[in-house]
């Protein structure tokens, strides 16, 4: 909660706490309880603040703060078949898989090895760096992983109630399946950048910038799902050329800081210092959350 209220609305107490800080002592506690394999979907108190945990400690690390290393992507990894069956419900809370949850800590991981060769001094991209085929074989893996759950048929939250307007209800099933899809090719775009870097202009990161502009289409403006699209809306807005998607990409975040949510501004100044110098967001980040 505390994180989360940092994130959200920085320093409402007045004391210099970072939402690192908050995160970490949060990490401290879930793993002293048994970490998140031990909470069990029955337990809906304890899985609810588990999920709400994952959120924070996987989109953290992508987020490129220097928080603690996050949790490993094992412990996201179910074992029994209950689990895995459950791995593929969307969730309401994060807005895609726990299964998805699982590989974005994995992307997450693979990138921090990479960044400190991939990234000079000055935090500038080194352009000639190629990963080791120990990284190529991995980054393969996870997209693999990535293309498998994009596609496999999902079951919707069980907390959507159910509505007397059959309009209504199926542009909430429409925005939810967005969501979940444009998470798993924003971790696509991660994947190419940060671990393969591969060049903005490459056809593979311009196909996920693609398919994320096309599920954002499917959200309605001002609905509760746009506000949980920060993540894929930032992976895609570093990427694009077009001054005309990018003004699309501008305006559509503005809209979303009328929530009153700090990240969303932050996140909206560092994708346009992104556009000016042309430079590599992972270097110029500071206490951004993109979530």
């Amino acid at each position: 909660m505390l994180a989360s209220l940092e994130i959200i609305s920085p320093n409402t107490f007045e004391v210099p706490i970072s939402w690192q800080n908050h995160l970490g002592m949060a990490r401290q506690m879930i793993i002293s309880r048994g970490g998140p394999k031990s909470i069990h979907r029955k337990d809906k108190v304890g899985y609810f603040l588990s999920t709400w945990f994952a959120y924070f400690d996987v989109l953290g690390s992508l987020s490129g703060s220097k928080a603690d290393q996050p949790l490993a992507p094992s412990y996201w990894a179910a074992q029994d078949t209950e689990r895995l069956e459950d791995e593929f419900q969307i969730d309401c809370l994060l807005g895609f898989t726990s299964h998805c949850i699982g590989i974005l800590a994995r992307v997450a991981e693979l990138a921090k090895r990479c960044q400190p060769e991939r990234l000079d001094l000055e935090g500038n991209v080194r352009a000639e760096w190629r990963p080791s085929q120990e990284i190529v074989d991995a980054a393969q893996l996870i997209r693999e992983n990535l293309q498998n759950s994009r596609e496999h048929v999902y079951k919707s939250c069980d907390h959507r109630p159910a509505s007397g307007n059959e309009n209504e209800s199926a542009w909430d099933s429409l925005e939810i399946y967005a969501t979940n899809e444009a998470f798993h090719w924003a971790g696509l775009i991660y994947l190419y950048r940060r671990c393969l870097n591969l060049p903005s202009s490459s056809s593979e990161v311009q196909t996920c910038v693609r398919k994320i502009v096309g599920a954002l289409y499917k959200v309605k403006r001002g609905s509760t799902a746009e506000a949980c699209l920060l993540f894929p809306t930032f992976a895609a807005g570093c990427e694009m050329e077009n001054q005309r998607d990018r003004e699309k990409m501008r305006e559509r975040l503005r809209d979303v800081e009328g929530f009153g949510m700090s990240q969303i501004g932050k996140a909206r100044g560092l994708l346009e210092r992104v556009w000016e110098t042309g430079k590599a967001w992972e270097g110029m980040v500071r206490d951004e959350f993109f979530g």
